[in-house]
């Protein structure tokens, strides 16, 4: 495979690209700080009010609602770009290698106004700037990306570093490039890097034998890797503060749950190992109906308590993904946005583009989950649930049975499924 990273900075590189055969990796180019594609848009996160290194995933969920008109202003005055993808950023508008801060006056002067205010109402002019620079970010990793094939003649692409959390470029490159398999791990920011440090130790440094199929395959089912709670720890917990609980077996466990959500209940889903990575993969979920158009409105606002253009996920049971997106591969860590094909089935989960970031589920990566999902299936003729992360705005996800029942208790949640327990508001 060629391997791409496009990130912040590492040491000093902030782009890279090479190849990986077997158990070698050879990086042959970078560019190097302060020229980064990450944090020319890491800049505009800080502009348009949220935290670096945080909120992009926001900015990248107001670009929908904008039209990139900004798009020529930024490619004359702070970004130059080569054919080859490489860019230089005009370090007269960026503060980020001399100050606490990302942008300067100068920026605020170009686009005519000042730096939004985290809790300001977001303007169309916020919209529009956002939709700029998505499109300026995607335009540029598509020129990376066909430089990179045209170098290492490889019909594979591994993604990684934290722009590759940019799941809307991540369908153009799928899309758009040439390259035909593209694989991005579940945690391709800095979180992951003690995955592959471990692993290019393991492989390249000790020369252990990959077995390509199985390894793959593991990948896969292991990403829940966190902290777990056994049934005898809930049971205490519960027992102990004097919770009311119905205790169930897996199968009336399952039942109970899709005909809740299919009532339009929102459910905490709290099961097994937590995800390895930033999403919520099924097992700390708050999960919802998403044939219920209202349901995203409810969620954000009393259940997240966050900004009302926030869009949530679709799971969907793998069998059916080209069924209702157009894209056909798997996309099981939550790392793809692709266009919605039945928008009118599943309006909670559409974002205002048309669109919807996937979490495919098969039967092997998270069982509980897949029958779950197959349960409610079968009752609505959906294969589509809502999956959230299960915490409120500003605050990690629920690790604790304790942090899990908060959850139920200071947000307008109806039910916790926690193991085989089934807590009522």
């Amino acid at each position: 495979a060629a391997i791409l990273t496009v990130d912040g900075v590492g040491e000093w590189s902030t782009t890279s690209f090479g190849t990986a055969n077997d158990t070698t990796i050879k990086l042959t180019n970078d560019i190097r700080w302060p020229h980064s594609l990450g944090l020319f848009y890491s800049a505009f996160t800080y502009f348009l009010g949220f935290k670096v290194n945080e909120g992009e995933y926001k900015l990248m969920g107001l670009s929908a609602y904008g039209k990139p008109k900004y798009y020529d202003l930024i490619m004359k005055n702070l970004v130059d770009v080569k054919n080859d993808g490489s860019i230089h950023l005009n370090m007269k508008y960026f503060s980020f290698t001399y100050d606490k801060v990302m942008t300067n006056q100068k920026f605020s002067d170009l686009f005519g106004i000042d730096r939004r205010e985290e809790d300001a109402k977001a303007e169309q002019v916020h919209y529009d700037i956002a939709a700029s620079v998505q499109l300026v970010l995607e335009d540029i990793l598509i020129k990376i990306v066909n430089h990179v094939h045209e170098k290492t003649g490889m019909k594979n692409l591994c993604l990684g570093g934290g722009v590759a959390l940019n799941g809307v470029a991540n369908y153009r490159i799928l899309k758009e490039g040439p390259f035909e398999n593209l694989h991005i791990p579940p945690s391709p920011g800095d979180g992951g890097s003690a995955i592959g440090c471990a692993q290019y130790l393991y492989f390249s440094h000790h020369n252990q034998k990959r077995i390509i199929e199985e390894s793959a395959k593991r990948i896969i089912e292991n990403i829940y890797v966190g902290p777990s709670f056994s049934q005898d720890d809930v049971k205490q917990f519960l027992d102990h503060n004097n919770i009311k609980y119905e205790t169930f077996d897996e199968v009336s466990l399952i039942k109970n749950c899709a005909k809740l959500i299919s009532e339009g209940n929102i459910i905490g889903w709290y099961q097994g190992k937590m995800e390895w990575g930033p999403r919520a993969l099924g097992n700390r979920s708050i999960l919802a109906d998403p044939r219920r158009k209202e349901m995203k409105d409810i969620l954000n606002e009393k259940i997240k308590h966050r900004e009302s253009f926030r869009p949530f996920a679709p799971s969907i049971l793998e069998e059916y993904v080209s069924e209702y997106f157009d894209m056909d591969i798997s996309s099981p860590y939550m790392n793809i946005v692709a266009p919605v094909k039945k928008p009118d089935k599943i309006p909670a989960v559409t974002h205002v583009d048309g669109t919807g970031r996937i979490q495919t589920v098969s039967k092997n990566s998270n069982p509980l989950y897949y029958k779950l999902i197959t349960e409610f299936h079968e009752l609505t003729g959906v294969p589509v649930i809502i999956n959230t992360s299960m915490n409120v705005r500003g605050e990690p996800i629920v690790n604790t049975p304790e942090q899990a029942y908060n959850m139920l208790t200071k947000t307008d949640m109806d039910y916790l499924f926690i193991k085989n327990f089934m807590v009522k508001k």
